[in-house]
C-alpha cells in the first residue's frame, strides 16, 4: 500500500496478533514442560528414594524378629520331658530317643515346598549330636558350643554358609536346667522364598526393586530365594543417595542400594533399585503433561486465531469507511503511521481534511484547537487509567502469590505447624486481603469522577470491626515497644456502614497515633453508642495535632 507517496510495508493486524499470541503460547507451555520436568524429576527422585530406604527398615525390622519367631518354634521342645531325660541321662532309654526324633521331625513338613526347615537336632551341651530329623547332608556352618555359650542369648542364629548353590543359616536354642545349659535344640534352614513373594515383598518400594540379604561382615550375597549373588562396588553418596555398581542386579548401570543389619542377627538388609528406575515415574508425569500441554496450545492457538480476526475486523471495517467518506465535511488530521490499518485509515482522513481546507479554514482552526485539547484530556485520562491498571496489576500479583504460599503452609504442606505459627499465618492472610482491598480503593479514584463510586452497606459488628484493626496493627505496635489497649464498653454494638470504608478509617487513625506515640506510650480504643450513633475513641500518649 502506499500513502502519500510512500509505501507501508507490514502484515495486517489480523495476521500479526495471532502470530504473536501463538508464539506467546509456546513460549509458555515450552516453559512449563521445562519446569515442571525440573522439579518433577528432582522431587520424584527424592521421593522414590526415601521410600526405598524406609522399606529397608522395616524389611530389616522384619528380620530382626527371626528370635522371636525362633523361640516360638523351639522355646516348647526345650522344656519336653523326653528332650530332657534323653539330654540328662546317660544311656537314654529308646523310647525317649524315639520321642524326641519324632519332636524334632514335628518341626518341619518336607511335603510343602516352601518350608525352609531341613533338618532339626538334639545336640549335647558340646555341641554334639544326639538325635536328628531331616536330610542327611553335612553339617557344614555348624557352631561351636563356645560360640553359642560367648553369645549368651536366648536364641543363636548363625551367619549364612554356601552349600551346593544355596544359602544356608543355624539356629539354636539352648536346653537349660537351673540355669546351666545341658544340651541345644537347633534347626538347618536355607533361603527359599518363593519369587512372587518376592516381587511382591519388593513391590512395596518399588516394582523393580530387589531385596538383598548377606552376612553383616559384607560375604554372601543373596536374594530371598536364595539365588547367590556377587558383592555390590562400594557406596558412592556424594549425590545425597548411596550409588552402587552390582552386575547381578542392574548389569553395567549404576544402582541405588540401602542397607540396614537386622538387630539381633548377623545379617544385613538390602534394597536396590537400578539408578535408571529411579525417575522412571517423573518420566511418566512429564509425558502426560507434555501430551496436555501440547493438546491445550493447540486448542489456545485456533482460539487466539478466531478471536484475533474478530477483533481486527472491525478496524478493517472502518478503514473501508473512512474511504468512502474521504470527500465529506470532516476536518481531522492524523498521523500517516502504525499498522497496516491505522496508516491507512490515516491517510483517508488527511485527504478528507485537505479537500475542506480551503473552504472550512477558520472552523477547521476552531475544531483543530478543540480536537487538541480532547486529545491532551484524553491522552491524560488513558495515562491515569493506564498508571492505575499497571499498579493494580503489579501489587496484586505478589499479594496473590502470598495468600497461595499461606494457604500451601496452613494446609501442611511445606512440613507441620505449632499454634503460633497457624495464628501468624491467620494475621498474614487478613493483612494481605486487607492489602488487595487497599488496591481496590485506588480505583476508587476513578469512579469519583464519574460519580459511581459503590458504598456497600451492611450491619457490621463494632467490636469484630476493632479487634480486626487490632490485628493489622499488632506488628507495628510491638515494633515500636508501646502497648494497645481495646475496651469494648458495648460488646454486642452494630452499625449500618461499608465495612471495608469503615476499617480503613480506624485503621488510619490507630496507625497515625502509634506512628507518633514515643517507645513505652499507649495507644488506647475504645467504643460506646449515644443518641443512635456509634462513638469510636482513639487516644494515644503521643505530641497531639497543634
Amino acid at each position: 500500500m502506499t500513502t502519500g507517496g510512500r509505501a507501508v510495508r507490514g502484515l495486517p493486524l489480523e495476521k500479526k496478533l495471532p502470530l504473536l499470541m501463538t508464539g506467546v503460547l509456546l513460549a509458555v507451555v515450552v516453559t512449563g514442560v521445562i519446569v515442571v520436568q525440573r522439579e518433577v524429576r528432582r522431587a520424584s527422585s527424592l521421593v522414590t528414594a526415601h521410600k526405598l530406604e524406609e522399606s529397608t527398615k522395616n524389611f530389616a525390622n522384619l528380620v530382626g524378629g527371626t528370635s522371636t519367631s525362633v523361640t516360638a518354634r523351639l522355646g516348647p521342645l526345650t522344656r519336653d520331658s523326653s528332650i530332657r531325660r534323653l539330654i540328662a541321662v546317660s544311656p537314654a532309654s529308646e523310647r525317649d530317643r524315639q520321642l524326641a526324633q519324632a519332636q524334632l521331625a514335628s518341626l518341619f513338613n518336607p511335603a510343602v515346598p516352601t518350608d525352609s526347615t531341613l533338618r532339626s537336632e538334639l545336640w549335647d551341651a558340646n555341641g554334639n549330636l544326639i538325635v536328628g530329623a531331616g536330610d542327611s547332608l553335612p553339617a557344614d556352618g555348624k557352631p561351636s558350643a563356645r560360640e553359642m555359650e560367648k553369645a549368651g542369648g536366648p536364641v543363636f542364629l548363625t551367619r549364612f554358609f554356601q552349600a551346593g548353590g544355596r544359602m544356608y543359616y543355624w539356629s539354636a536354642m539352648p536346653v537349660k536346667t537351673a540355669g546351666v545349659t545341658r544340651g541345644y535344640i537347633a534347626q538347618r534352614r536355607r533361603l527359599n522364598a518363593q519369587p512372587q513373594t518376592e516381587k511382591t515383598l519388593a513391590s512395596t518400594a518399588h516394582a523393580d526393586a530387589s531385596i538383598l540379604i548377606s552376612n553383616s561382615d559384607g560375604s554372601l550375597w543373596a536374594t530371598l530365594g536364595g539365588r547367590l549373588l556377587g558383592p555390590p562396588s562400594a557406596v558412592d553418596t556424594s549425590r545425597g543417595i548411596p550409588i552402587v555398581r552390582h552386575t547381578d542386579i542392574a548389569g553395567k548401570d549404576q544402582a541405588v542400594l540401602y542397607s540396614v543389619r537386622a538387630a539381633g542377627t548377623p545379617w544385613t538388609i538390602s534394597m536396590e533399585l537400578p539408578l535408571a528406575k529411579l525417575g522412571q515415574a517423573q518420566r511418566d508425569v512429564v509425558t502426560r503433561f507434555a501430551a496436555i500441554s501440547l493438546i491445550l496450545l493447540v486448542l489456545g492457538v485456533i482460539a487466539v486465531w478466531i478471536i484475533s480476526r474478530r477483533l481486527a475486523s472491525p478496524l478493517a471495517r472502518m478503514t473501508a469507511a473512512a474511504e468512502a467518506i474521504a470527500r465529506g465535511d470532516y476536518s481531522y488530521r492524523v498521523p500517516e503511521a502504525g499498522t497496516y490499518e491505522t496508516a491507512k485509515l490515516g491517510a483517508s482522513f488527511n485527504r478528507m481534511a485537505t479537500e475542506v481546507e480551503a473552504a472550512n479554514r477558520n472552523l477547521l482552526a476552531a475544531a483543530d484547537a478543540a480536537e487538541k485539547a480532547q486529545v491532551v484530556a484524553e491522552n491524560a485520562n488513558a495515562a491515569k487509567a493506564n498508571f492505575l491498571a499497571a499498579m493494580s496489576h503489579e501489587l496484586r500479583t505478589p499479594l496473590n502469590a502470598i495468600a497461595g504460599y499461606v494457604q500451601l503452609m496452613a494446609m501442611g504442606l511445606r512440613g507441620p505447624l505449632t499454634d503460633e505459627q497457624r495464628t501468624d499465618l491467620e494475621r498474614i492472610g487478613r493483612s494481605q486481603r486487607y492489602l488487595l482491598a487497599l488496591i481496590e480503593q485506588v480505583l476508587v479514584f476513578t469512579q469519583l469522577e464519574a460519580h459511581t463510586v459503590a458504598i456497600d452497606l451492611t450491619d457490621v459488628a463494632v467490636d469484630d470491626l476493632l479487634r480486626d484493626t487490632e490485628t493489622l496493627i499488632k506488628p507495628q505496635i510491638v515494633a515500636r515497644d508501646i502497648r494497645y489497649a481495646y475496651e469494648p464498653k458495648e460488646r454486642d454494638l452494630v452499625v449500618h456502614a461499608d465495612r471495608d470504608k469503615a476499617q480503613q478509617i480506624i485503621l488510619n487513625l490507630v496507625t497515625n497515633g502509634a506512628k507518633y506515640t514515643e517507645p513505652g506510650g499507649e495507644v488506647k480504643v475504645s467504643s460506646e453508642s449515644r443518641n443512635g450513633h456509634a462513638l469510636i475513641h482513639v487516644r494515644d500518649t503521643g505530641p497531639g495535632i497543634p
